[in-house]
């Protein structure tokens, strides 16, 4: 049987390593991005791409927008774009996959960061990145409940600084972590091998 995913923000950075990791392990995945035509913070968008899949083994949310900006001078649009990738996004395409998941059960899995966790320090100018990023905390832990008598397992993933143009945009320096590391941590997640696992934050430091 071909397992099948959905990932989000799956164009770039942790995404894309996410797709090719799956893929290479036979999963039939579908990338949904913006620069493939899909908003995931646009209902419509959302329920038009899960329209299309019959059944689904696996969702793993990677979209985030990341606009620096002191606190004071960030505005309402771009506080709203940073909580609808990373936030509402997850909310609309973990909806979707508990309707796909309700027969045979399935494993979703949440981009966070180290930003999301608490009592770490915060970058400074990433307000609202940080608070999308802890919103995902919460709501690995309430779906993994509601998931639990459906076969639904959710949890998190929380690396520190990964190397990729988000990380270079925002201009945080030191050690980071490669895509493609998060991605094996990520492919074990969603896999069978990682039973019963669910409602767990893992960290990953550099």
């Amino acid at each position: 049987m071909t397992l099948t995913a959905v990932v989000t923000g799956g164009s770039g950075g942790i995404g894309k390593e996410v797709v090719r990791g799956l893929r290479a392990r036979s999963w039939d995945v579908t990338s949904l991005s913006r620069r493939e035509g899909t908003d995931v913070s646009d209902e419509k968008d959302v329920l038009k791409a899960f329209a299309r899949l019959k059944s689904l083994d696996a969702l793993v949310h990677c979209a985030q927008v990341l606009i620096k900006r002191p606190f004071t001078r960030l505005t309402a649009e771009e506080w709203d774009q940073q909580i609808s990738s990373g936030l509402r996004g997850a909310f609309l395409c973990s909806r979707e996959a508990f309707k796909l998941m309700r027969r045979r059960g399935g494993s979703i899995v949440f981009v966070s960061s180290l930003s999301g966790v608490f009592g770490v320090e915060k970058f400074p100018g990433m307000a609202a990145y940080v608070a999308a990023k802890s919103g995902l905390a919460g709501l690995t832990e309430v779906l993994a409940v509601e998931g639990r008598e459906r076969g639904i397992r959710v949890n998190a993933i929380s690396p520190g600084s990964v190397d990729t143009p988000m990380l270079r945009t925002a201009g945080v320096q030191g050690p980071a972590l490669q895509p493609a590391e998060v991605a094996r941590i990520i492919a074990w997640l969603v896999s069978p091998e990682s039973a019963p696992l669910s409602g767990a934050n893992l960290r990953m430091d550099p």
